[in-house]
């Protein structure tokens, strides 16, 4: 049965999510094969052009993690795409900060009690903010969630996304425009202070 999944070029998310699940590594060969390059984008625009073998490496940390998080998959969610892309982002993002942290050099004479540690109260708060701002976001209609996700998740110029979609770069302006509006009205009321 898994071998007929593999014969299809362009299978379904729901026949991916089952080949991966059931043949992981198979599974995740077609997943490259069929997502490799939406997430190398995604890995590129984050961490830069110029970083040819991390964007590599990240593009398999993106993968590895899918396989890890399959199971956390909800098909009523979202597409597996967005799926893909948004650990696609998490993966380069966390790279990103990991290279700027390593470029920092803290100095050796700096004592234990003159560093910042982590307020436990601020990290929760910040947590249920992200929770919140999720699914803000994922209640927003479509094409509204897809144009607000690709301009300010993937970093995508509005002129790409409205040739994607087939509108006008002012129609996507505009509903970026009431998008951020009512996605801070949201929050406001739901009790985050920006």
């Amino acid at each position: 049965m898994y071998e007929k999944l593999l014969q299809e070029k362009d299978m379904n998310d729901e026949k991916l999510v089952k080949l991966i699940n059931h043949n992981p590594s198979k599974g995740l060969s077609a997943a490259i094969e069929q997502y490799g390059p939406l997430v190398k984008t995604v890995i590129v625009r984050i961490i830069g052009y110029d970083k040819h073998q991390d964007a590599e490496e990240c593009v398999s940390d993106v993968f590895v993690e899918l396989w890890k998080s399959i199971d956390n998959y909800n098909p009523d969610k979202g597409l597996f795409k967005n799926y893909i892309i948004s650990i696609a982002r998490h993966v380069g993002l966390n790279a990103y900060r990991r290279k700027i942290m390593k470029d920092e050099l803290i100095p050796l004479d700096e004592n234990l009690e003159d560093m910042d540690l982590p307020d436990m109260t601020n990290e929760l708060s910040r947590t249920l903010n992200e929770t919140i701002i999720k699914e803000t976001i994922n209640n927003l209609p479509y094409p509204d969630r897809e144009i607000f996700l690709r301009r300010y998740y993937l970093f995508e110029p509005v002129k790409e996304i409205a040739t994607s979609l087939e509108l006008s770069p002012k129609a996507v302006e505009n509903k970026l425009y009431r998008c951020k509006a009512g996605i801070r009205e949201e929050l406001l009321n739901k009790g985050i202070i920006l």
